[in-house]
């Protein structure tokens, strides 16, 4: 039987070599190279054989996120685990959605990141305990947020005063919020309180769905 064929990507080398050494514990995998920059294990899987890429998440200069990406663009048969510090959902959701199968935490044991990388490798998904709840979490908030949404959808109740409007109008174009405050001439943080506000109105922060929102109301 083949080795299940793994590599490494994390900014901290001494996290890295701390992984090998666990993983050589197992005799069902095989660590065939590793790095602490997303560009160079790029470079490196177009002359590797690679089963699972297991990587972190905040990394400099190139994120996990974009290495994931890449990888799920460029190598499609390489399955993608994720192996970070963070749990909370809206970290699980982006990396999910640009194709990690896995997720597990930095606290995880030698038992459970042996059998997520199993998991993984046969196409299937992986979650840490902590990384689950936080799954669930994440979507009975956003059910919650989706009916939220649904109701001010349905209704003509969303009342934005004349300054929301124009700080709504930009924020459509896509101007941030310090480009909006130099715009309109007014403070960073009056922006931001304005915004916080026409998000309250509406139900929502997401620029996709106020845009869909404001489309169907003609609130501008």
């Amino acid at each position: 039987m083949s080795k299940i064929k793994v590599y490494i990507v994390d900014d901290h080398e001494l996290f890295i070599d701390g992984l090998k050494s666990i993983l050589k514990k197992s005799d069902e995998i095989k660590v065939v190279g590793s790095s602490t920059s997303g560009s160079y294990a790029i470079d490196e899987l177009n002359n590797l054989n690679v089963d699972v890429l297991v990587t972190d998440i905040s990394m400099p200069i190139m994120s996990g996120y974009e290495l994931c990406k890449i990888v799920n663009s460029k190598f499609p048969d390489i399955r993608i685990l994720v192996l970070s510090m963070h749990h909370e959902y809206s970290y699980v959701e982006d990396m999910l959605n640009v194709g990690a199968l896995g997720y597990v935490l930095k606290n995880t044991g030698f038992k459970e990141l042996r059998e997520a990388i199993k998991v993984v490798a046969r196409g299937e998904s992986y979650y840490s305990e902590a990384v689950k709840q936080s799954i669930i979490n994440g979507y009975s908030q956003e059910k919650v947020r989706s009916n939220k949404i649904l109701s001010n959808t349905q209704s003509d109740s969303i009342l934005l005063t004349p300054r929301e409007k124009e700080v709504l109008t930009l924020v459509l174009k896509g101007y941030k919020s310090n480009e909006i405050g130099e715009i309109l001439s007014l403070s960073y943080h009056t922006i931001t309180s304005h915004r916080k506000n026409i998000n309250a109105k509406i139900g929502t922060s997401n620029v996709a769905e106020i845009a869909q929102i404001v489309k169907k109301q003609g609130l501008l």
